[in-house]
């Protein structure tokens, strides 16, 4: 998700008529603003797209104006005009939400087949028509494989969390390391980390990154993937390992952008 915050002081339109390639939630803070609706032209459009959308309606099918308080959910694909026209200034925040369609999951597919040599292999783009047929035909198996798996858009909805950057935030004044300090607290940049726990090494997906450690660490990681904040005396406690292997493992994530230490959090 991202955030925008927009102010005016003017009646004149920012944008104009138009639509979004992603839905949005609108939160009027202060003053009053001007919402025309016209609808859909294309159904589902995708900011890179093969076909046009075409023009947009000329008459709008709702005519709103957001005062402070008031909320309003704009599908991706529906047109509409904004405008601070009611004779007052206005602020409101647009929130963007991330939408995952087939053909993202199709894109995430593509990567996990570079694992398969004959994925990587050049494409007989001059062989005989039933060379091609012949590797076509190896794509397409190997393809539907992968899309018998019952758990594929769970892995996949992993994967994307994994992946999910964390907000960024400097433990100051520990830029060039964390000392072993029982009573410095830890938690993670990201509230999308992923922990899977394997019979040999734990695994923690988080802020773009994948970090591998020993079994023993699940117990440090679990409370911080839990979206807890914690100090790290506690994180040592449970884990049962010394400070100062807890602090290394802290310090790699930190490292990473996916946690933050600091005394008070």
């Amino acid at each position: 998700m991202q955030a925008n915050l927009y102010a005016s002081w003017t009646s004149t339109e920012g944008f104009g008529v138009h639509w979004d390639d992603h839905d949005t939630v609108i939160v009027q803070l202060d003053g009053a603003k001007r919402w025309r609706i016209y609808g859909t032209t294309r159904a589902y459009p995708l900011y890179r797209d093969i076909e046009d959308p075409g023009e947009a309606p000329a008459e709008p099918i709702a005519d709103l104006v957001l005062r402070p308080g008031d909320v309003l959910y704009v599908p991706r694909g529906v047109w509409h005009a904004v405008s601070a026209d009611q004779g007052v200034r206005s602020l409101h925040v647009t929130c963007g939400l991330q939408t995952h369609t087939a053909t993202d999951l199709m894109a995430w597919v593509s990567e996990q087949m570079l694992t398969r040599e004959d994925w990587r292999r050049d494409l007989p783009l001059l062989a005989a028509l039933d060379v091609q047929a012949d590797v076509v035909d190896g794509m397409r198996k190997r393809l539907a494989e992968l899309l018998e798996d019952p758990t594929l858009l769970a892995r996949y909805r992993a994967a994307m969390d994994g992946q999910a950057v964390g907000r960024m935030v400097p433990s100051l004044p520990y830029i060039d390391g964390i000392p072993a300090d029982p009573h410095l607290r830890v938690r993670l940049t990201t509230a999308r980390a992923v922990l899977d726990v394997g019979e040999d090494a734990v695994t923690l997906s988080a802020a773009g990154a994948v970090y591998e450690f020993a079994p023993e660490a699940e117990a440090v990681l679990r409370p911080l993937v839990d979206g807890r904040t914690v100090d790290l005396a506690t994180l040592a406690d449970a884990a049962g390992p010394a400070l100062e292997d807890v602090v290394g493992l802290v310090q790699e994530l930190v490292a990473g952008q996916a946690a933050v230490v600091g005394i008070l959090l």
